[in-house]
């Protein structure tokens, strides 16, 4: 029989089982059988990597063909003719299965894996009592305890799941197979420890036991309860699911099938749950008395707090308030509706805000909803990807997964612009490493070759046009100062995006954050506009977007109407002159980009209520603390960095007496004298669909994929001419940057003592010999006089450290990578053993 080739007709017609389909060239003959409801058994297939076919489970009978085809990677060919459940193949695929047992030892009732192993299932689908062959009783070899990853070489049917995942969808290429036949084993590409980014997906592919979580205590699948719910930690919202028993998280799982993330998950998502059940988690209510804290009842906490704000109420600047990035949309909106209508004050804000100023909530104002024209569909199409001011690797880790899904599937390329030399895997060849006080200005001279481009071979599909004024404007801002490397550098990101087309711009915390993020971000808009592309703004937490949308922000309601009551208009600026405080689940003592500010703020407001889950920094200043509840033990919603809503379901009862904080808020409105009417959290729910236009539809969907908000984008350029900022190279201002750690994200991962192992022992980047770390160019390093054994003092009128020097040709000359706990001091002075130099965060710097 003669089959026409793929290239010869757009649809192929494949008849399976005696019914004929069209499927598309280069559809294999299992995603053929599944499209139309056919099972086809597997065990080795990952529809998110390349076909393994290594088990032959999935073999089946093709017309004319003497032997059993793997339908995993034979493509279909038209006319053909496909079989999948005869005898002949049955018989086959048991035989593949029995082959497989001969090496597998057959102790189910005591693997932890009994109820959701792949290949318990095929050996109960295919009547398999025993194995047919039998081999000498194999010695068993010691489990290797990777940590969080342990591997079980027992167990192991050498399905390759985990080398395909770990090199494809991951990109860390951390396994290998050793040996052929037999003697095959998985191992290490090094053959020592693992050293990957331990995001576990190898565990989640495995369909035996062999590798397994370290921190997993034994329960069978039966035992445990999930809840489908959002990741807590950082904006990309990955959807898992709680493996609840006995009432305790006792793992994270998730399902390719669900959520934006296709089952991806971080180390943070999937090993970072220990905080819910921490014993140093708040239970109960704590006010001070005298220089400490007695536990007391609800009742009582919150009529003290009630009583100390009506002293205050109605007066527009006696009271303000910080809401969190990680609490639900209805926190959030709670906690701004008590501050409008209960306390009649503005004074509103979030550290997302008071990190980059321009670039959270005023992008709404200044740009219109650009943040939110990509989604991470879109993100799957694009063809080019340029990172600007983005360690995506370690910021938003899924969210590599997704370009890297785009890079294997269809040839994508990815660009890095970064202060320092960032990872990304695979590495891209494009890596620009800008001066940090001079992004802006590569961005302006990335502009002005674009639209030389543009004047010789034309528009973009899809792109804004560009007027001869506009050009003018951008050449004369961009000067000809960069050296010649940039130039060079800055020639291939133009090329990239002519090249390959369906641009997707990501802007990271870096850019953000900087003093110049507003032209930063507005420059990034236009490159995206005249290239037809698409901007996305890298969220830090679960719900940094959303606390912007419910209003918790000085100036705007939610939904980004405008404000005039907030007092807080000076940059970086917490409470203004506040005399009462009220800070939901947030800790400014940790987080706020000038510590001392945030000191000071707090020891001049004469009464502070602080609501959390731990008694933080910031709680030991309060004079009263409630216990919140975290994101497992309520339900909500999360709003992630593309404006996808996403349900946020409760797993377990809250601890001890912990409470939401829409219900603390409700419950102290009714103390001042008002009634928000709120009996759960779906009447909070319904009154933002209500009373935020953005959110209007978010309650008529019920998908797991959650509500993407929508937006208009307009094709108008603008150019932003910020003062340049005082050039940092070469003189004795530099720049303290935040070295961001992938097992690090805020106060739950404080909690989280699996990931805080692997951030202190196998990355070492936070303590070096006991003592934290700053990242040196060797040439500022000779500046201070310093070698890669010697010590940095930090000088503060009102603190003094040290730090130990390791010495980075891969960070910029003009800077230093600091842990993120030290990059909240606006102006120090580092001493060394030959010199000092003045520093500055982004918060201490001038040209804004």
């Amino acid at each position: 029989m003669s089959h026409a080739t793929a290239e010869t007709k757009a649809v192929l017609t494949v008849t399976i089982n005696g019914r004929a389909t069209e499927v598309p060239p280069g559809t294999t003959i299992l995603q053929a059988a599944r499209k139309n409801g056919v099972n086809v058994p597997t065990l080795c297939y990952l529809p998110k990597t390349h076909s393994i076919g290594s088990c032959r489970v999935c073999s089946v009978e093709v017309e004319g063909v003497a032997s059993p085809v793997m339908s995993c990677n034979t493509p279909v060919a038209d006319g053909m003719v496909v079989y999948t459940d005869t005898p002949k193949i049955v018989e086959f695929r048991k035989n593949m299965v029995e082959f497989i047992l001969v090496n597998h030892p057959t102790d189910c009732p005591v693997c932890e894996r009994s109820g959701e192993c792949s290949l318990q299932n095929l050996t109960m689908q295919f009547g398999i009592q025993k194995p047919h062959w039998q081999t000498a009783e194999h010695k068993k070899v010691p489990v290797v305890d990777w940590g969080l990853i342990q591997y079980d070489r027992n167990l192991c049917i050498m399905c390759e799941r985990c080398v395909y995942v770990c090199r494809e969808v991951q990109g860390c290429a951390a396994y290998k197979v050793d040996g052929v036949g037999n003697a095959a084993r998985i191992n290490t590409v090094t053959g020592e420890k693992l050293d990957c980014d331990f995001c576990g997906q190898c565990i989640s592919v495995c369909p035996v036991g062999a590798l397994s979580s370290g921190m997993y205590f034994s329960a069978r699948s039966w035992e445990v309860e999930r809840t489908q719910t959002v990741c807590a930690h950082c904006g990309v919202g990955c959807t898992l699911y709680y493996n609840v028993k006995k009432g305790a998280v006792i793992r994270v799982t998730s399902r390719d099938s669900v959520g934006n993330n296709k089952g991806n998950l971080c180390a943070r998502g999937r090993f970072g749950y220990e905080f819910v059940q921490s014993p140093q988690r708040m239970t109960s209510p704590l006010i001070k008395r005298g220089s400490g804290f007695e536990a007391t009842d609800w009742d009582t906490a919150l009529d003290f707090i009630a009583h100390n704000l009506k002293k205050y109420a109605g007066s527009k600047n006696a009271v303000a308030g910080l809401g969190s990035e990680r609490d639900t949309n209805e926190d959030d909106y709670a906690f701004q509706k008590f501050f409008r209508e209960a306390l009649g004050s503005g004074n509103l804000e979030n550290l997302a805000n008071l990190h980059g100023p321009e670039t959270a909530s005023a992008v709404f104002k200044e740009f219109g909803d650009f943040p939110m024209n990509c989604t991470f569909g879109d993100v799957r199409r694009g063809g080019a990807f340029v990172f600007v001011g983005a360690d995506g690797s370690n910021e938003n880790p899924v969210l590599s997964n997704v370009v890297r899904e785009a890079i294997f599937e269809r040839g994508a390329e990815v660009a890095l612009l970064y202060s320092k030399v960032a990872t990304f895997l695979p590495s891209p060849k494009i890596k620009i490493v800008y001066d940090y006080d001079r992004l802006n200005k590569t961005l302006l001279a990335l502009l002005d070759r674009l639209i030389d481009g543009v004047k010789k071979d034309g528009s973009f599909a899809g792109g804004a046009p560009v007027s001869d004024e506009f050009g003018r404007k951008v050449r004369s801002a961009a000067g000809s100062d960069l050296d010649d490397g940039l130039k060079a550098e800055v020639s291939e990101v133009v090329q990239l995006l002519r090249r390959r087309g369906d641009p997707v711009f990501f802007v990271g915390l870096e850019a953000q954050n900087h003093p110049q993020s507003k032209a930063i971000v507005r420059n990034v808009v236009n490159l995206a506009k005249i290239t037809g592309g698409r901007v996305l703004l890298l969220r830090e937490y679960c719900n940094s977007q959303g606390a912007n949308d419910m209003g918790v922000a000085a100036g705007v309601l939610p939904g980004y109407a405008a404000d005039a009551r907030s007092e807080l208009k000076e940059e970086n600026e917490l409470f203004g002159s506040a005399k009462a405080v009220i800070i939901a689940d947030e800790d400014p003592l940790r987080r706020h980009p000038d510590y001392f500010e945030a000191r000071a703020a707090l020891d001049k407001a004469e009464f502070v209520a602080v609501f959390d889950q731990f008694y933080t920094q910031t709680a030991m200043s309060a004079n009263v603390v409630l216990p919140t509840c975290t994101a497992a033990e309520m339900d909500g919603s999360f709003t992630n960095m593309e404006g996808r809503v996403q349900r946020v379901r409760k797993a377990v009862e809250p601890v001890g007496q912990s409470r939401p904080v829409w219900r603390i808020m409700a419950d102290l409105a009714k103390r001042m004298g008002g009634d928000f009417g709120y009996n759960s959290v779906s009447d909070v729910s319904a009154e933002i669909a209500a009373k935020v236009p953005m959110y209007k539809d978010v309650e008529k969907d019920a998908s797991y994929a959650g509500y993407a908000l929508k937006s208009v984008q307009t094709q108008e350029l603008k150019l932003e001419t910020p003062a340049e900022m005082k050039d940092l190279k070469g003189s004795k201002i530099m720049a303290i940057l935040p070295d961001h750690s992938l097992f690090s994200l805020g106060v739950y991962t404080d909690y989280c003592p699996s990931l805080g192992a692997l951030r202190g022992k196998h990355y070492a980047d936070f303590h070096v010999g006991g003592m934290p770390y700053v990242d040196l160019n060797p040439e500022d390093a000779a500046r201070c006089g310093c070698s890669g054994d010697s010590t940095l003092l930090f000088k503060h009128p009102k603190k003094e450290w040290k730090a130990r020097v390791c010495i980075n040709p891969g960070v910029r000359v003009g800077s230093m990578r600091v842990p993120e706990e030290l990059d909240k001091y606006a102006r120090v002075r580092v001493v060394g053993t030959g010199g000092e130099a003045d520093c500055a965060n982004s918060a201490g710097m001038e040209g804004k």
